[in-house]
């Protein structure tokens, strides 16, 4: 795939996590924090999920705090959000494994 068409996949990708962020986020919260998220950001976050998924997949036992720390090394401003990760994590993971993930806040 080319580049250039590799980063329009990626700039859709963006608008539809942005677009998830607005319609999951909890209705008294204001999202405005992720309006200062940049595509590079997303990127770098999007890597990380996927990076998780794998490492749970492979019998790995992560955290929510793993997820957490490392989600809030690439983009800091995110942790002024209340349960931003656990937000992200929604949008980005499989179902079964951000279940296997978040079970206790379920």
């Amino acid at each position: 795939m080319s580049s250039y068409i590799q980063i329009i996949y990626d700039r859709l990708d963006f608008i539809e996590f942005k677009q998830n962020l607005i319609l999951l986020k909890q209705p008294q919260h204001k999202a405005s924090v992720f309006y200062k998220l940049t595509l590079d950001d997303f990127l770098k976050i999007r890597d990380l999920t996927f990076e998780f998924e794998n490492q749970i997949k492979s019998g790995i036992k992560l955290s929510i705090s793993d997820y957490e720390n490392k989600l809030f090394e690439i983009c800091p401003i995110i942790k002024s959000y209340p349960t931003s990760s656990t937000l992200i994590a929604k949008i980005l993971m499989s179902e079964d494994i951000f279940n296997s993930l978040f079970s206790s806040l379920n």
